[in-house]
């Protein structure tokens, strides 16, 4: 396996991408757009990414502004053209790499920006990828907040888009291993997922009623999810931050005809972390092997 660190001009950003590569003596079969959650970083998803990579598909991670090492408010992320910016800027990438089968993948909120990937491909938008991993997807990220307030945000992200708020997210909500240690350390940075300085709890106002446009994109239009993409969607039992409940109810509108899902009874919103956590990658690996782009 092998990293390669890029800082690419997309939309007037200059944004921080991370390409994992197959190692030299393993063919690459295909590639993968990975979207990271909020507040995240792609580096965290090395470990991650290896059942994929192992496999000879290759990985692609772009830190979204206010992100990572990519420059930015913390928690603003632009806007939907932005966005397809990236999308645009991997995609091509991919063009010059050679004509491979790709897939969508992503975390949390970006399981969400993964899942919108997959809604425009079906509408002709995109081109349609091979196979979707969705973990522990956003699906509704209104969810816990008033109307009242989701309609003050909405009128003041049209004058401060940049102006930025908590999504009250904290590490123990990620894995019990965040509660482990936390208990040996007081500092924040201690908790499994913030060991680095660029993980964030925060959101801007203009991203998050970006979010909810995508919200109802989503779910107004599921039935355009192509039929023919392999979906694998992964989610923990005792998820704070995206009910398993929600995430069984999405899936289950998707009208894939190959798609599997996966809850894992003591995990929370990260199934790839903590005790328990082994019984995501063997579902990962029993998945990746079954997909046809691998065993072709």
């Amino acid at each position: 396996m092998r990293e390669e660190f890029l800082r690419t001009e997309i939309g007037g950003h200059a944004l921080h991408q991370l390409i994992i590569h197959p190692a030299d003596d393993v063919e690459v079969c295909a590639q993968a757009i990975f979207y990271h959650g909020q507040g995240d970083y792609a580096e965290r998803y090395l470990d991650v990414l290896h059942p994929f990579v192992n496999r000879g598909i290759r990985c692609i991670i772009t830190d979204l502004p206010g992100h990572g090492h990519s420059p930015g408010v913390r928690g603003h992320c632009g806007d939907a053209k932005l966005l397809d910016a990236v999308i645009d800027n991997v995609l091509q990438y991919f063009t010059r790499s050679g004509d491979l089968p790709y897939g969508v993948m992503g975390l949390s909120m970006g399981c969400f920006l993964a899942a919108r990937h997959l809604v425009l491909a079906g509408q002709g938008e995109l081109p349609s990828p091979s196979f979707a991993w969705l973990s522990s997807p956003l699906v509704d990220p209104s969810r816990g907040r008033r109307p009242a307030f989701l309609r003050m945000a909405r009128l003041l992200a049209r004058i401060v888009p940049h102006l930025t708020f908590s999504t009250h997210v904290k590490p123990e909500n990620f894995s019990a291993k965040a509660d482990e240690d936390s208990a040996n350390d007081t500092t924040l940075n201690s908790a499994c997922i913030t060991k680095h300085e660029s993980w964030h709890n925060r959101v801007s106002l203009g991203w998050g009623t970006a979010l909810l446009d995508f919200s109802n994109l989503i779910h107004e239009n599921v039935d355009d999810i192509p039929a023919d993409v392999a979906l694998l969607c992964t989610q923990g039992k005792q998820d704070w931050v995206c009910p398993a409940e929600l995430t069984k109810s999405f899936f289950d509108k998707t009208p894939c005809i190959s798609k599997h899902y996966e809850e894992i009874e003591a995990l929370r919103h990260e199934p790839f972390s903590g005790e328990g956590s082994e019984c995501l990658f063997r579902a990962l690996d029993r998945w990746i092997d079954s997909l046809e782009l691998i065993n072709r």
